[in-house]
Parts: structure tokens; C-alpha cells; sequence
């Protein structure tokens, strides 16, 4: 499900915090129990004063029930458009100092996938990231850690999946200046990980980005229990990450018509050759999740040229 929303920064830690509780706790997601976040978690962890998270989780708190987010799904022949809220109750309690978080049914799916992959290792990573637009980006990179880099992503899906509004920084010097390079300029230095992104155009005009990234030598904060396991874990991860890299561009692919799927498919085996070729038309002939598992990047590319 590829969603569009745009949430403040505080917003976006209150609700990555909800999620490695529900880590953590081992009570999971769903549509009935409370997450709770406490405000000394947030005050360590972002390095805030006492009195600003309080007042910065009250706001947050009567801001994140409103807020809206909107994405598509296929039915039928036809293409619906689902604006849902994010939270269906959320509530501060004054005297003990925390919130209670209960997500919305529809966002359940978008919230679990986002679990799997993001860890505890990764909210420090996001701690010192000023700039919402940063941690939007970085989620979206550490989604491709184990292959290090992006495919082609559209300009107007872009600004979807970072949180630009359509009326925002409609100017790409703008963009550029106060979304796309303060986010790579913070992700750099705060973070485990080195960006560097790529324009590309259709004649003079940007049409969307790509990002590659490396790990940097030495990594953040990594604990104690990572490393006794480091081998085994890293492996899972990475696994994690494939499949939900997977099912995104599995669930876009299945939503265009036949015709489409068709032509993407046939754009893919054209590009390839060799040995390559030879297997994506093996490949044709299993199961859609194998084939896009093998050639995701391939067929994401195929799909933005639509």
C-alpha cells in the first residue's frame, strides 16, 4: 500500500516510539490495544527537555487524531481512492507522564510492514534528524539497506512518499534546497548511513530520483545483544526488508490493468540479456511474487516508465 500523508516531526517519533514499543513489549499491533509511549522514552530519546516533550506530546496528541493520510487500491476494473485517519484514539494521561495510542484498522497493514523493519537500531539513527522530510527519507532508504540502493522513484510519488504537500515547494530549486538536500546534508551526518542521490530527466525537465547509500565503518549505538548475534540477525533483516520491498512494488504491479502488466513485462525482458534474459523467462512461467522477489528493481523501473 503506497500512502500518502504528511506528519510533523513529533508526530513522526510518536508514532516510530509506538512502534518499537510494540516490538519490544511483544504485544504487536492491532485494532484494539493501546500502545503506550512514555514521555521520559521520548525525552531520552531525542534529547528533549521535561517540559517541551510534555507540551510537544499534548500538541502532538490533539494533532496526530486528525490527521489524514490517503492512498489507492485496485477494485475490479477500477481504482478507488481511501482517505482514512491515522489513530482511532489517542489520549495523553497528565499525571503519569504518557500516551496511549490506538491505530486506525486500515493502517494496521502500513504500520506492521513498517515493524518489521524498523528497530530500535534505527530510531537512534533518527534521533538527532531535525528535518521530518530527513526521517522520511531515511525510512524510505533503509527499506533497500541490503542492496544499498533505490530504484527510479517518480518526481509526484516522490513528494507522496517524503510528505510534500502538492502546494508545497512547487519550484525544484526549492525542493531541492529545502527538502532533498537538507535531508541528505542530516542523513549524512546523523545517521549510520552515507546518501547520495541522482536526478534523472525527460529532455530539461527532473522527472524523479534515485539514491544509493553505504554503511558507514563504524555504526551507532549498536547493542550488546546485536552483536552477540550479529551473523544470524543481519540475515533476518535483510530478509525483513526484501519482503517488504517486495510486496510494495508487488501490490503496484498487481494494480495496473492486464494490458500494462503486459507491457512492463515485456519492457523488462527487452532490457535484459544473456543469462539474465534467460532466466527472467523462466521466471515468467512461476509464481509474480518469485519473478518481482529476482528482478524487483528491473520491473519497478519498467513500471515508472509507464
Amino acid at each position: 500500500m503506497n500512502a500518502s500523508y504528511n506528519l510533523t516531526l513529533v508526530e513522526q517519533r510518536l508514532i516510530l516510539l509506538a512502534i518499537v514499543e510494540a516490538r519490544e513489549s511483544g504485544k504487536g499491533i492491532d485494532a484494539n490495544s493501546p500502545l503506550i509511549v512514555h514521555s521520559d522514552t521520548y525525552i531520552n530519546q531525542f534529547g528533549v527537555a521535561k517540559h517541551t516533550a510534555y507540551q510537544a506530546l499534548k500538541d502532538a496528541c490533539k494533532d496526530l487524531f486528525t490527521r489524514q493520510f490517503s492512498y489507492q487500491e485496485q477494485r475490479g476494473k477500477g481504482t478507488i481512492n481511501i482517505t482514512s485517519r491515522w489513530v482511532s484514539q489517542i489520549g495523553y494521561v497528565d499525571n503519569k507522564g504518557l500516551v496511549e495510542i490506538i491505530f486506525a484498522p486500515v493502517i494496521i497493514p502500513l504500520i506492521t510492514q513498517l515493524e518489521k523493519q524498523f528497530t530500535k537500531y534505527d530510531i537512534e539513527q533518527i534521533s538527532e534528524l531535525s528535518s521530518a522530510y530527513a526521517v522520511r527519507l531515511y525510512e524510505l532508504l533503509i527499506c533497500w539497506r541490503s542492496i544499498g540502493k533505490t530504484p527510479i522513484i517518480e518526481l509526484t510519488e516522490f513528494r507522496k512518499r517524503i510528505g510534500v504537500l502538492d502546494t508545497e515547494y512547487k519550484l525544484m530549486a526549492q525542493l531541492k534546497e529545502r527538502v532533498l538536500n537538507l535531508a541528505i546534508q542530516q542523513i549524512n551526518e546523523h545517521t549510520d548511513i552515507i546518501a547520495n542521490y541522482e536526478q534523472h530527466k525527460a529532455g530539461r525537465t527532473i522527472t524523479g530520483f534515485s539514491f544509493t547509500f553505504t554503511q558507514k565503518k563504524q555504526a551507532k549505538d549498536v547493542t550488546p545483544k546485536a552483536k552477540k548475534s550479529a551473523a544470524k540477525p543481519k540475515t533476518t533483516k535483510q530478509e525483513e526488508q526484501l519482503d517488504w520491498m517486495t510486496a510494495d512494488i508487488l501490490d503496484r504491479f498487481i494494480g495496473l490493468s492486464s494490458a500494462n502488466q503486459k507491457t512492463v513485462l515485456g519492457k523488462v525482458e527487452t532490457s535484459l540479456k544473456g543469462a539474465k534474459q534467460a532466466r527472467f523467462k523462466a521466471a515468467k512461467g512461476g509464481s509474480m511474487k518469485q519473478l518481482i522477489t529476482e528482478f524487483s528493481l528491473d520491473i519497478n523501473e519498467a513500471m515508472m516508465t509507464l
